[in-house]
């Protein structure tokens, strides 16, 4: 399947919905991010063939890296009233971006809220049921939890340094550097400091 096949696919969702087509909708959405990644291979700022991207698998690092990770992957994934053919090709072809990706090779590895769970406690062993979506700087904006995540060594780890790809903000003062770990991931917590704006959740990756 290539992005030219993708046409179809949204025809038949959005054929009784005019307004996926309007600014902010689903397809102009996508169509925005077709259009980002097609200047991205012109430019050479994103390098899927190296690691035997197809265009689509890259498409969905352009998606998740830009501003429909949210409504077109990481949403469906936790309400399947959000899933429709669209995002479930999507979902596949980022799960098989991130397997041809490289392995995570830094030690430590920071999220700022993002992925958002309550009632930690030290000891808890949970699963994440989308992506995670980290990076290997601590950008230190955080608003309610700060996670601080110690992956697996690089042959066992889920987490893949997919700013090698793509790397959002590449030209800004702070690029994201993004590490992102596959759906499924399994963690448990080994230490919460409490402080007064925000607390420091610290995580460990589990096989799984």
């Amino acid at each position: 399947m290539n992005i030219e096949d993708l046409q179809p696919i949204i025809e038949t969702i959005y054929q009784h919905n005019p307004s996926a087509y309007k600014r902010g909708g689903d397809v102009e959405l996508l169509n925005f991010h077709i259009k980002a990644m097609q200047h991205l291979k012109e430019v050479n700022k994103i390098h899927y063939t190296e690691y035997n991207l197809t265009d689509l698998e890259a498409l969905s690092i352009v998606i998740l890296e830009g501003f429909g990770s949210s409504r077109f992957i990481q949403e469906p994934l936790y309400n399947r009233r959000k899933s429709n053919a669209l995002t479930e090709v999507l979902i596949q072809n980022l799960d098989k971006a991130l397997r041809k990706a490289p392995k995570n090779t830094h030690p430590v590895l920071y999220a700022n809220d993002g992925f958002m769970r309550g009632n930690n406690r030290i000891g808890d062993i949970f699963t994440v049921t989308g992506f995670f979506t980290t990076s290997k700087d601590d950008f230190d904006n955080v608003h309610s939890i700060k996670w601080i995540i110690e992956p697996l060594p690089e042959g066992q780890t889920k987490a893949h340094e997919i700013y090698k790809i793509y790397n959002h903000g590449e030209d800004c003062p702070y690029p994201e550097y993004q590490v992102e770990f596959e759906r499924g991931a399994k963690f448990e917590i080994t230490d919460i400091k409490k402080g007064k704006e925000y607390n420091v959740v610290h995580i460990k990756e589990l096989p799984s």
